[in-house]
């Protein structure tokens, strides 16, 4: 019962969050001011590279350190790292396309996960804490990749409605 809560709180926290970027970009589109909202999303795309990139330079560390140390298990670090380094270079090229790629890869099956892991077992409410914590993060960089690409896409003058084009 208690994870639920949690949880709810969690998926509304995430909630408000995007609501309030998005009123926020929506006011600066509305009165003009695409240079700062340019800023914004430029902002929003490196918050996110660097999120993206401490999980690569974690994974590393573990990996070099292990293997540095004699153990040859260090390896297991490597693919980790391999893939959340694509999500490095997909976020810098496309960060629609990496934002996408988070929210329905990593946030959407983690979420799934702890929330049946907690349903499941009765001993969890010293780690509640980690049931949102783990998803929360994954779904914060897929927002902040989905606001930069929507930032990007306004400074390169394409209109923010695709049907504004035929009216």
């Amino acid at each position: 019962m208690g994870i639920g809560i949690v949880f709810t709180t969690a998926v509304v926290a995430a909630a408000l969050f995007w609501l309030v970027l998005v009123r926020r970009s929506r006011l600066q589109y509305a009165s003009g001011s695409t240079d700062r909202q340019a800023e914004g999303a430029r902002l929003a795309k490196i918050a996110a590279l660097l999120l993206v990139g401490l999980g690569v330079g974690f994974f590393l560390i573990f990996a070099i350190g292990e293997i540095a140390g004699g153990e040859i298990s260090g390896i297991q670090h490597l693919p980790p790292a391999a893939v959340l380094g694509v999500l490095l270079w997909l976020g810098w090229r496309r960060p629609r396309a990496a934002g996408l790629v988070v929210l329905f890869g990593f946030a959407l099956p983690l979420t799934i996960a702890f929330v049946f892991g907690v349903a499941t077992d009765n001993d969890w409410t010293g780690e509640m804490w980690l049931a949102v914590l783990i998803p929360v993060v994954p779904v914060l960089i897929g927002l902040l990749f989905l606001w930069a690409a929507r930032g990007e896409r306004r400074r390169d003058g394409m209109p923010r409605d695709p049907m504004a084009r035929h009216a």
